[in-house]
């Protein structure tokens, strides 16, 4: 079980990104198949088939992510709250919400798998409801990564001797995050992520020029950005002992 948990943990977020290049992810996926001697395939329509598949993937994921730490469910009503616990609640069920909106809102909007359901359609609401929910999904399952990294980390590690870092490397860890935290907010201006997530932008703009390696490049340091921002956060609160 300590190795399922982080399995499934890299899976979904290898998932998440793919998902969030969808566009470019269809027309690279289309080169490499004619590269290896497939005939031409459209790679936008592509996109779309590899965005539902991904998504759904995640999606399957993430339910069985909720299955393995059904203690924190059970747990929920259970106990007193202080300030990290209501903190880690609250965004969990914001994450689940969100989720239950990315499948709704992507079920309507279905061109392949989803299709012959009785509820696709109304694909203005969808479309909205969707971009709305996929970045901020995305902001939000990234904050979540960092609010729970120590546990993650303690998963990994369970069973060796855990040894306790010395100053300077502690100090260059830091450095570290202080570095990608700065060239993730430029990777967040930058990809106008914020346009998407309060509609100051209704349509996702790809640059179908650049290398897809630059493009999940930049969402990484994104997702860096607010994972540190919540394992900060947590640590903060926890040396408070709020």
């Amino acid at each position: 079980m300590s190795i399922l948990k982080p399995a499934v943990d890299a899976a979904m977020t290898l998932l998440l990104l793919l998902s969030m290049a969808y566009k470019m992810a269809g027309p690279a996926f289309a080169r490499l198949y004619e590269k290896a001697g497939g005939g031409p395939v459209d790679g936008y329509a592509m996109g779309s088939a590899v965005h539902e598949a991904a998504g759904s993937a995640l999606i399957l994921l993430f339910f069985f992510h909720l299955w393995l730490n059904r203690s924190w469910i059970k747990s929920l009503f259970r106990g007193r709250y202080n300030t990290p616990r209501s903190l880690l609640a609250l965004v969990n069920i914001l994450l689940i919400i969100d989720v239950v909106f990315l499948l709704i809102s992507g079920v309507m909007m279905s061109e392949s798998l989803f299709a012959s359901l009785p509820f696709h359609g109304g694909m203005a609401f969808a479309r909205t409801a969707h971009m709305l929910a996929s970045y901020w999904g995305f902001v939000i399952m990234s904050f979540h990564i960092g609010l729970y990294w120590d546990v993650m980390k303690a998963e990994i590690s369970r069973g060796s001797v855990r040894k306790t870092r010395p100053a300077h490397s502690r100090i260059f860890l830091h450095a570290a995050a202080a570095v990608f935290v700065f060239c993730g907010v430029r990777a967040f201006v930058r990809r106008s992520i914020g346009d998407y997530m309060f509609l100051r932008s209704q349509f996702v703009f790809f640059d179908f020029d650049e290398p897809i390696s630059r493009f999940f490049l930049d969402y990484i340091l994104v997702m860096i950005l607010f994972a540190c921002l919540g394992h900060y956060l947590m640590l903060l609160l926890r040396r408070l002992k709020v």
